[in-house]
């Protein structure tokens, strides 16, 4: 049995607690969560055990892993508490909010001998993850564009702390991640960004709508559009190859054709739940952890997917084309 500790008991911890009670030989063995009454909550729906301190849950008999599900702005110094205690560590993302701390943590956990893991959980999407298979086999020929636009409607309260950039990170940190991090699994690095912000709702301290355009160092491009204030919801994502193309229309279906000719035609059904990649994820968690296996998704990965979605953000907030990689000594960084 691999018994999994929670640092954070909020919405994204029940998914998570749910997508572990569908794994078989995994369980919630302990949460911590400075608001009790949340910690309780969650613990009482999957008999887990509460404590309230982060020594009490590194300290707990037979923990296996830590997950850590809390604000951004804690998660440095989560990892590297977690790290010192020889936990391994899934955290959620984006593993830090500036890449100096995303250095540190990654040094940490290497220091410990531990393996860390961010949550980018897009790439367990059976569709998304098929994509790229069809790409890197050379099914599409050679990389041309890539696409993934995903537009809702999501409710931000202006107390909440993912209103706040300073905690958040802001809508390219928060969502956009996970749509720069699936376009560069797939192309390879980037050399330079555009990107423009839209603020609709003013009294959130963030944006709500994110456009960007991302040139690739192999030629390529890639367009990323994502929104909070959209009525009619709706995601695709896309690949245009030399010789052939797809689509994936609201995470459900695939259609487009190979070079060979062959139509491509794959449909999860209309009742595909989104919920399937929180236990795709962490079934290969627990797996990896019971055969001491590095996870798939590392914490290099992690600052990847944040480097580019600063460079992202900074290009919205400046207005200016951003080159790649970024330099460390800047205000956003150093402050």
């Amino acid at each position: 049995m691999i018994n999994v500790g929670f640092i954070g008991a909020g919405d994204i911890a029940s998914t998570h607690a749910a997508a572990l009670a569908e794994i078989d030989g995994a369980r919630l063995a302990v949460v911590f969560d400075r608001d009790k009454e949340r910690a309780n909550a969650l613990a009482q729906q999957v008999g887990a055990k509460v404590v309230t301190s982060l020594d009490a849950l590194f300290s707990f008999s037979g923990l296996d892993i830590v997950y850590i599900l809390t604000p951004p702005s804690v998660h440095a110094e989560q990892i590297i508490a977690a790290s010192q205690a020889g936990l391994p560590v899934m955290c959620e993302k984006p593993l830090t909010l500036t890449l100096v701390a995303a250095d540190r943590v990654i040094a940490a956990a290497k220091a410990a001998g531990i393996p860390l893991m961010t949550g980018l959980t897009h790439r367990y999407h059976p569709l998304s993850a098929r994509a790229r298979e069809m790409l890197h086999a050379g099914e599409l020929g050679d990389l041309v564009a890539l696409w993934s636009h995903r537009l809702v409607t999501l409710s931000v309260s202006p107390t909440s702390w993912l209103s706040q950039r300073d905690r958040s990170g802001g809508m390219a940190l928060q969502y956009a991640m996970h749509d720069l991090d699936w376009e560069c699994w797939l192309g390879g690095e980037v050399s330079r960004v555009a990107a423009n912000e839209i603020h609709t709702q003013s009294e959130i301290e963030i944006e709500d709508n994110l456009w960007a355009l991302l040139h690739f160092r192999n030629g390529a491009s890639g367009s990323v559009g994502v929104s909070w204030v959209a009525p009619h919801a709706h995601t695709e994502r896309g690949v245009i190859g030399s010789q052939g193309n797809l689509r994936i229309i609201d995470q459900q279906r695939m259609v487009g054709q190979l070079k060979n000719g062959k139509a491509i035609e794959l449909d999860l059904g209309d009742d595909y739940d989104w919920f399937d990649v929180f236990v795709r994820e962490s079934k290969d968690i627990i797996d990896r952890i019971a055969y001491g296996q590095d996870f798939s998704i590392s914490g290099e990965d992690g600052r990847n997917a944040l480097e580019i979605s600063l460079a992202v953000q900074r290009a919205a907030i400046t207005g200016q084309m951003i080159a790649l990689p970024l330099e460390l000594a800047t205000t956003e960084e150093s402050s």
